[in-house]
């Protein structure tokens, strides 16, 4: 069974940066199954976007192999197959749609397969129901909030029924309750419909959701492991500059502060049931 992005021993070099030196990308290996949801980290310029411009042959290996689905990113015979595969989200919702109705923004990559419009039809409607837009389906796209616009584009890609999600650092023009809906939005399709998820971010709480989380720093993958395990490095992680998230951080001062409570936990809940344990175990003691 091979896996749905296989990567080997990846180079790449912007043909304007080869007088410069070094790799972009400097000997990467990532393998990402079917129904995962990988969240990838890392300092700016450490490659996250160029690698995942790899991911839909938007960019082939300047060394090594990128195979999607068993398929070479190289054959530029592939690259239908491939982008129907993995679709890609970028950072601005409004560089992404392009129609004045939510619908026919939708519809505009199914249209684009050749599908038949009962098909069209069924995906647009099943694309918005899924990201929670479908009451916005005659709306226009521009008046719509930022994270709104992001779930249109996800429907965008949704309607081409491909296996995996590649996000680009989807949340970082949104405001927090945008970002909270498109990260709901994201758990779901990954959760519900089973679609692999690859997230690149620079916000640890939304790295700290996936089920795995890879660090790049200077092209090359520095960590790759659950959540609970990257973040508990946070010696590491401060020197590639990156923040912990603010759970993991706190549960830290604690323990500094003489208080017993677990470590590798990530998310709010776990930290709240930590504490309770810790306080029930101290009032047992008196």
């Amino acid at each position: 069974m091979s896996a749905l992005i296989e990567i080997n021993n990846l180079y790449f070099q912007y043909l304007h940066n080869q007088s410069q030196g070094g790799w972009i990308l400097n000997g990467i290996n990532l393998t990402i199954q079917q129904g995962e949801f990988v969240a990838i980290l890392g300092p700016n310029g450490c490659g996250k976007s160029t690698l995942a411009k790899h991911f839909n042959a938007l960019l082939v290996p300047s060394g090594g192999e990128v195979f999607i689905n068993g398929l070479d990113t190289q054959d530029e015979q592939n690259h239908l197959d491939i982008r129907q595969t993995i679709g890609m989200i970028f950072q601005n919702p409004d560089n992404q749609i392009i129609s004045t109705i939510v619908e026919e923004d939708v519809a505009f990559a199914p249209e684009n397969l050749g599908l038949k419009p009962s098909e069209i039809r069924k995906r647009v409607d099943w694309a918005l129901s899924a990201v929670d837009m479908l009451g916005y389906r005659r709306h226009t796209p521009f008046k719509l909030s930022g994270g709104q616009k992001q779930r249109v584009a996800i429907a965008g890609i949704l309607a081409m029924h491909p296996q995996c999600i590649v996000l680009d650092e989807p949340t970082s023009m949104l405001d927090p309750k945008g970002r909270t809906d498109v990260m709901k939005t994201i758990e779901q399709l990954n959760r519900e419909l089973g679609i692999t998820i690859v997230l690149i971010t620079h916000h640890m709480e939304e790295a700290a959701r996936a089920k795995r989380v890879v660090v790049l720093d200077h092209g090359q993958v520095a960590l790759d492991d659950e959540p609970a395990n990257v973040f508990y490095q946070v010696d590491l992680l401060k020197r590639l500059k990156l923040d912990v998230p603010q759970i993991t951080e706190l549960c830290l001062r604690l323990r500094k502060k003489g208080i017993h409570i677990m470590d590798r936990i990530t998310s709010v809940g776990q930290c709240a049931e930590a504490l309770i344990a810790a306080l029930e175990e101290q009032n047992g003691h008196h």
